[in-house]
């Protein structure tokens, strides 16, 4: 999926190219930071409704299915953002990313480390997705362990933020990274003393 998401940036990145080819140097990197910023934010929400999700399962509260189609949406918002973002860093002529820079986790032309957790982010959030569209035909157990990766994706995309951003020094940014940080942290310990979770899915049958 990682590689279906960066081959649909490239192929919008060709088509948009004659369209922003003209724009001012700065636009593509205000418009690279934004939906990095706003993928991060929604990535937030959609990792904590996710646990918010699982606490009132194992608490035995009954949720209305609304949250989980919310759940869902937010994902989805967040993955087409960070498209926009592959997309973008494509267009832009002052980080020269390639196909294969988007793709492998190596000779990146920018902050190699932190661009190559952005990467590895990327499979995460692709694999993700992948078997959340693919939920109903998936047994709960393997669904539900395959989603435990959405707590890497969320650090690894911390990190890719942090150390890649270019706003990450900012008070306001880094407000941002802690706040989401702590709440996801502060919702797995509410979690954890919530009781067992029951093997059973979360949504509305289908």
């Amino acid at each position: 999926m990682a590689f279906v998401a960066a081959a649909l940036a490239h192929q919008l990145g060709a088509q948009l190219a004659p369209v922003l080819a003209t724009a001012p140097s700065p636009t593509l990197w205000y418009i690279t930071r934004a939906t990095a910023i706003s993928a991060y934010v929604a990535l937030s929400l959609s990792v904590m409704l996710g646990i918010l999700q699982v606490i009132a399962h194992n608490a035995a509260e009954r949720i209305s299915w609304m949250v989980d189609e919310l759940h869902k949406f937010i994902a989805t918002l967040a993955g087409l953002l960070v498209l926009g973002h592959l997309v973008t860093l494509l267009l832009d002529p002052f980080l020269p990313f390639s196909l294969i820079n988007l793709l492998l986790p190596f000779n990146e032309p920018y902050r190699q480390t932190a661009v190559d957790l952005g990467v590895f982010g990327l499979y995460a959030l692709a694999l993700l997705l992948f078997t959340s569209w693919l939920r109903r035909r998936m047994r709960y157990r393997l669904w539900r362990g395959v989603h435990y990766i959405s707590f890497v994706m969320f650090a690894l995309v911390t990190l890719h933020g942090l150390l890649a951003g270019s706003d990450s020094g900012e008070p306001w940014m880094r407000a941002l990274y802690g706040g989401a940080s702590a709440m996801v942290v502060f919702l797995l310990f509410v979690r954890l003393f919530v009781g067992p979770s029951k093997e059973q899915p979360l949504s509305k049958p289908a």
